[in-house]
């Protein structure tokens, strides 16, 4: 939960080590090989509290004159990864955990380790094995001694669920939370579980009564931190919808206490909104500067799926600016994140349904087993009716195998369904961004080896927004699927077409000269401006700009060719629109 920027991994960071906060305090004590299980009280408590001095610890412990058991060597190692984690350290972290997860021979450790390593698969897109880890953790629940172990698995199952869009599941556990929570217990981590899961799609108004809810209760039981979490997302919802003047006061109050926590995700956050909010009060070189510095926060792209925003305000800025190449380059970043977050999107609801297909599976699996027990149980009861008997059972377990065979076809059936749809475009059917390049590579490796010709278009809606904005959506799905429609009525069956995002969609045509493509391209562009978008709007049209690149000017590199057909498409947009520009000998 709780940074800004589109729905993604990177959203629900903000709390989820905040959550991690230690079961105990300890006292300061020398180190000395009797106190180390004081200094791991200390750093257990210290962890989101007093980070610097939780380092400190660290390093005392560390240190070759502190005897520690074996227990408390994989409570160490524990907070190893915790660091890892929280520091954003993720290919250090989840070995560690992974370790105390699957060999800590105390169950509560073994929950802790677990909880922190959902949110870091999740993080690093490892959703495969971040919802297999989940069903573990889930299954182990009954079993944690811990009632405090228990609350914060809780809140790492709800922020996993909340992530994959799975909002009865995420509200569940977080009103689980609510339940298990002591008598006088804040309810503030409780209400901002809840409020992470009804905000699933980051779509909930800012004048929803749980914002409130969530920042009023943390700031009362002074948990900063997740206060600050819901604050951002609330920031960002004001400038969304039309409010940036209210964002802005929002940020400044709460920039201060963000910075002092020292606590990445959220200073990362909290750089991308003042950029979004100045971007849409207007105030261009702030927008650009925050932006930046937004940037310069991230060297390893750790934070990728939170740029979104980032990226399109430069972009923005750039564009107003008229520095165009600039402008074309942040342009790249945004649309490429854009498609990752897509794509993204797809991968964590497709990792959730083959967990839970997997989890049918072995639960038929199981069921069957026991149903083929009874059968044996019940043959040594009745050996005096053997005969009768035998036919009874052998009718029965053929009935069970046969349904578990007929369970498992369709079983099957689904998961290459899914894999199928995981490849095509919803709204179209053609080849998704993922797919499209893959396939488009593969094709220029081929023609490569034979050296033939083949060509790459880049085609992009003109006004497309506007047609959204004043018509409304269905009619900008009616106007892609059509001008989709219109290119598969022109092109061969070995010609690739994908749809790269939003309305820009991409062409491979083998065994395809410059001046074939050209008329290609050509003939498409009439037919669709002579086409109305929908039969019950005959007045109603669309045209598309084309660039287009051939493997004779930028050989069979896919990479150097999206350049030049990106760049062509760029110049067929400030040429006026509705036309094709090409990539030729003279550039």
């Amino acid at each position: 939960m709780a940074t800004v920027g589109p729905r993604g991994s990177g959203r629900r960071l903000g709390i989820c080590f905040a959550a991690m906060a230690a079961l105990g305090l300890g006292s300061t004590g020398a180190a000395a090989a009797g106190d180390a299980a004081a200094l791991l009280d200390q750093a257990y408590a210290l962890k989101t509290t007093d980070h610097s001095r939780f380092l400190q610890l660290l390093r005392q412990l560390h240190q070759s004159d502190v005897a520690l058991s074996p227990d408390q060597q994989w409570r160490l190692r524990y907070l190893d990864g915790w660091e890892g984690s929280f520091t954003g350290d993720y290919a250090a972290a989840q070995p560690l955990l992974r370790d105390v997860a699957d060999h800590a021979p105390d169950t509560d450790l073994q929950a802790l380790a677990a909880g922190t390593l959902l949110n870091t698969l999740a993080i690093s897109h490892h959703y495969q094995e971040a919802f297999e880890r989940a069903d573990k953790l889930v299954a182990n629940l009954p079993h944690i001694r811990d009632r405090k172990v228990t609350y914060v698995a809780l809140s790492q199952l709800s922020q996993l669920m909340a992530s994959a869009q799975q909002v009865e599941p995420a509200v569940s556990y977080a009103r689980q939370m609510q339940q298990l929570a002591e008598p006088g217990q804040s309810p503030c981590r409780p209400d901002v579980y809840l409020f992470d899961a009804l905000n699933a799609d980051g779509t909930l108004p800012p004048t929803a009564p749980i914002f409130r809810q969530a920042i009023d209760a943390c700031k009362a039981a002074g948990e900063l931190m997740f206060a600050d979490a819901v604050e951002l997302d609330l920031a960002r919802r004001l400038a969304e919808t039309g409010k940036p003047g209210a964002a802005l006061v929002l940020l400044e109050q709460i920039a201060p206490t963000i910075d002092a926590q020292g606590f990445q995700v959220h200073a990362y956050g909290l750089r991308s909104t003042l950029g979004f909010a100045y971007w849409k009060s207007g105030d261009a070189a702030k927008a650009k500067r925050w932006a930046l510095a937004a940037l310069a926060m991230d060297p390893k792209g750790n934070f990728d799926g939170m740029s979104e925003y980032v990226y399109k305000v430069l972009y923005e800025v750039a564009r107003q600016a008229g520095d165009d190449r600039a402008a074309l380059d942040y342009y790249r970043h945004y649309r490429d994140v854009k498609a990752r977050s897509v794509s993204d999107a797809q991968a964590i609801a497709m990792a959730y349904h083959s967990v839970q297909q997997q989890l049918s599976v072995h639960q038929l699996q199981v069921d069957a087993l026991g149903k083929q027990n009874g059968v044996l149980e019940l043959q040594q009861a009745l050996d005096q009716k053997q005969i009768e008997t035998t036919r009874l059972q052998l009718l029965l377990l053929t009935t069970v195998l046969a349904s578990v065979g007929i369970w498992l076809v369709r079983t099957k059936r689904s998961q290459l369904r899914f894999r199928r749809l995981a490849r095509r475009d919803g709204l179209t059917g053609i080849l998704n961004h993922q797919n499209f390049l893959g396939e488009a590579d593969a094709a220029l490796r081929q023609a490569d080896k034979s050296s033939r010709s083949a060509c790459l278009a880049l085609v992009d809606l003109d006004h497309f927004k506007q047609v959204n904005d004043t018509y409304g959506h269905a009619i900008g799905d009616a106007a892609i699927v059509r001008m989709v429609t219109l290119c598969q009525e022109h092109l061969r069956s070995s010609d690739i077409f994908g749809r790269l995002g939003g309305e820009e969609f991409g062409l491979l045509l083998p065994d395809c000269p410059l001046e074939q493509g050209l008329e290609l391209l050509d003939r498409i562009r009439l037919a669709l401006a002579d086409t109305p978008i929908d039969d019950r709007h005959p007045e109603l049209g669309i045209s598309a700009s084309f660039g287009l690149a051939s493997t004779g000017t930028g050989g069979y590199q896919l990479s150097e060719l999206m350049a030049q057909a990106d760049a062509a498409l760029y110049r067929a947009k400030r040429a006026g629109r509705n036309r094709v520009e090409a990539v030729t000998e003279g550039g």
